[in-house]
């Protein structure tokens, strides 16, 4: 009997989200790093030669084309992480899309919301205490809260991607893969062979016994095929062996 596949989404501060969001992020960027580095390194080339507004434009489409790609990527690598931890794939790559992608920004959202305050509170401390101790103090509180948005991302991707999975492959059969019988059932639930009957003993039994009344077994062949002359007594028909006569 088949069972079903339950599937629970990971929780939001948790390392399995964690893992899952990063297995997306950093297979996302090494994808899209070259595009980036290609367009930049062409369109400052093009900068540096007085063509500024063709290497801004040459930038401009590698910043769009490496995000188009990087979208593209999001429901390929979900996917295939789905696959890999549950053994289904993620059917609908734009549902997949929306999916983890709305859940994101929402996350992203409620966490900027909440860090705003400390983030203008670090800035006002970063520009009018420059030099100083407190001008310190701001700047490592905005590089401690831009820390803290990548680590919100990557959680927020890990558990978005959990949902959509969770919402998609719950319920779907799962099929045991066949079990191989061992020795020991084996040999209990085959037929037992029947134990091998002499001729003797099966020639009875398959003459009838009415046949076998009054005759003598012969020593030599096992049969009841045999008579009694009387002449030379019982003798059998079938392998010729006589009675001894004394």
């Amino acid at each position: 009997m088949d069972a079903s596949l339950h599937v629970e989404p990971f929780g939001f501060f948790s390392l399995d989200a964690l893992r899952a969001g990063w297995y997306l992020m950093w297979r996302q960027f090494v994808r899209i790093l070259p595009i980036v580095v290609a367009a930049g390194a062409i369109g400052g080339a093009l900068t540096g030669v007085g063509m500024m507004v063709v290497g801004i434009l040459v930038i401009s489409l590698g910043i769009v084309a490496a995000t188009i790609w990087a979208n593209v990527l999001v429901p390929r690598l979900a996917s295939r992480w789905t696959e890999a931890r549950y053994g289904y794939a993620l059917s609908g790559p734009l549902a997949v899309w929306w999916g983890i992608t709305w859940r994101v920004l929402v996350a992203a959202l409620v966490a900027g919301v909440i860090t705003y305050p400390f983030d203008a509170v670090a800035r006002s401390l970063a520009e009018s205490f420059k030099g100083s101790a407190m001008g310190l103090l701001g700047q490592l509180l905005t590089a401690l809260l831009g820390l803290a948005s990548v680590a919100v991302t990557v959680l927020a991707t890990g558990w978005a991607m959990s949902r959509v999975a969770a919402a998609q492959i719950s319920g779907l059969p799962v099929i045991e893969p066949a079990r191989s019988a061992s020795p020991t059932l084996a040999v209990a639930t085959a037929p037992a062979m029947a134990a091998p009957v002499s001729a003797t003993a099966a020639a009875p039994a398959a003459r009838g016994g009415s046949r076998t009344e009054g005759k003598r077994q012969c020593p030599k062949c096992g049969l009841y095929e045999t008579e009694r002359g009387a002449v030379i007594g019982w003798y059998c028909t079938v392998c010729g062996w006589r009675e001894a006569r004394r």
